[in-house]
């Protein structure tokens, strides 16, 4: 197998000289303190800002100690009725996470644990500011401020999608980094370690389906708080998985042809991606022909099928790639060549 990724400042291969060397594509160097912190804050930010306006006074526990504190605040009556003073209820979100964190931090990795540490602070903060600060009364969250009682199914249900949506974009930035939101998440890490058998995703259901089950304690009217918690764990999930996959989706081209170094050539110096080829025979003709296995970004295959449709007895195929593990010009941007 013949890999011609390994360009030079001049690269002659079967006569073809390439006009970049392997330089020219430069992908940035993140600095990952600056990447962790941003997307830490995104996660603790939107997390806030989904359970304050689309969860708060919707009546219906999501989930994990987000749960824990909307049942609280619904029982203590303290989303409607503000009481004089300052109402701490929200800084719960992080005191139940400092003891899971800590003693997660036996099972779980340093990085981990700190990381989801700081996006709990971060969470906390923005629901505590949102909540006694900036919209005390909650007469800017999707029920206008209405006693929960009153809020109609519809919006409820609303509700639980938006909220879920939040929560799955919040999910997805911390995942980025190597964290989570806490609560349930920690809590299904934990339960794994203990049966390895099991996944994480069906341990933190078990937690959600505890939490939920003690929602209809609380709330008593119906099964209604049970249906939205599952509408809004259901829009998380696919939010987040959506979200994850996307970032690390591309395709794989393999291409069939008889022009294989005249391709390669377009390939690299178009679009940044290696090539591998690999020897192959038409057996239709007997032909001597090449495989050329190459990897690019969704928004390249336009450009992928110009280059292709140039070269006549080419055939080509596309799959899908879920996620790419090591070398990759995920943001590859060329260098303008002084003349």
């Amino acid at each position: 197998m013949a890999d011609i990724t390994e360009t030079k400042e001049t690269v002659t291969s079967n006569n073809l000289t390439y006009s970049v060397k392997e330089d020219d594509w430069h992908v940035k160097k993140k600095n990952k303190y600056v990447e962790s912190a941003i997307f830490i804050f995104l996660a603790g930010f939107l997390y806030g800002l989904g359970y304050h306006y689309f969860v708060a006074t919707c009546k219906f526990a999501p989930g994990g100690i987000g749960g824990v504190v909307a049942m609280i605040q619904y029982a203590s009556g303290s989303v409607t009725t503000p009481k004089e003073g300052i109402d701490y209820t929200t800084l719960l979100m992080l005191l139940l996470n400092v003891p899971l964190l800590a003693i997660a931090s036996k099972t779980l990795d340093k990085d981990f644990i700190i990381k989801t540490f700081l996006t709990a602070v971060v969470l906390t903060v923005t629901m505590f500011l949102l909540s006694q600060v900036i919209d005390r009364d909650y007469k800017f969250t999707i029920t206008l401020g209405k006693n929960p009682d009153e809020v109609d199914t519809g919006i409820r249900l609303v509700s639980a999608i938006i909220g879920g949506a939040f929560c799955g974009l919040s999910l997805a930035c911390a995942l980025k980094v190597n964290a989570s939101t806490g609560g349930a998440d920690i809590l299904g890490a934990m339960l794994q370690k203990k049966n390895p058998h099991k996944s994480v995703a069906s341990m933190i259901l078990v937690v959600n389906a505890t939490i939920m089950a003690v929602s209809i304690i609380i709330y008593k009217d119906n099964l209604m708080p049970v249906f939205l918690s599952l509408i809004y764990i259901f829009a998380s999930t696919v939010t987040c998985d959506r979200i994850m996959q996307g970032a690390k989706s591309a395709l794989k081209f393999e291409v069939i042809t008889e022009h294989a170094e005249e391709i390669s050539k377009e390939i690299i110096e178009e679009l940044g991606h290696g090539v591998t080829i690999t020897p192959a025979k038409g057996m239709f003709h007997h032909k001597d022909k090449n495989l050329l296995i190459c990897i690019i970004r969704p928004r390249q295959i336009s450009r992928f099928q110009d280059i292709i449709r140039k070269y006549p007895e080419t055939f080509a195929y596309v799959g899908s790639v879920n996620e790419i593990i090591g070398k990759y010009n995920t943001g590859a941007k060329k260098h303008e060549t002084k003349k």
